[in-house]
């Protein structure tokens, strides 16, 4: 079985967040800020198109510093945990055994000016031959959505 996996590479485009480097990693680099501001958002609203198609999908979410555990129809529990951090420059999460293929996701960030943080995310999964073909275009677009997203929290008015 592990014969037929392929390593899948999908690196996002390189975008600006206008916040110092510090402010990003300490929000990114800690789950329960993460969860702070997925509920914050749901209570704005902000749940509908695509957003809310994943959120019917997911029954439960839990939050600690390193770690996210998801509840999810018919997968069961998803624990996606911060595996290792480089202040302030790189996070590195990755997935548990419940999903059907190994994965890594670098967050990479690059201080370009006092607040212009670059950050470009980095996609490395071990998928078989059927999930590439059926993942990979989702995937190219789905790093690349969360990675403007990423771009669109405050991050300065959250320290």
């Amino acid at each position: 079985m592990k014969n037929s996996m392929a390593e899948t590479k999908i690196v996002s485009e390189i975008y600006k967040i206008d916040s110092a480097i510090e402010s990003v990693y300490s929000l990114l680099s800690d789950f329960n800020r993460i969860g702070m501001i997925i509920n914050m958002a749901k209570q704005m609203g902000a749940g509908s198109g695509q957003l809310s198609q994943i959120s019917d999908k997911i029954e439960d979410v839990r939050f600690s510093e390193d770690a996210c555990t998801l509840t999810v129809k018919g997968m069961g529990e998803v624990v996606v945990r911060i595996v290792e951090k480089e202040a302030p420059k790189m996070i590195k999460l990755g997935g548990d055994e419940n999903l059907p293929f190994e994965f890594n996701l670098w967050i990479q960030l690059l201080e370009n000016g006092p607040y212009d943080t670059r950050l470009r995310l980095t996609f490395i999964g071990e998928l078989n031959f059927m999930l590439k073909m059926m993942l990979k275009g989702k995937l190219e677009k789905g790093i690349n959505q969360l990675a403007e997203g990423l771009t669109k929290i405050p991050y300065m008015m959250l320290r």
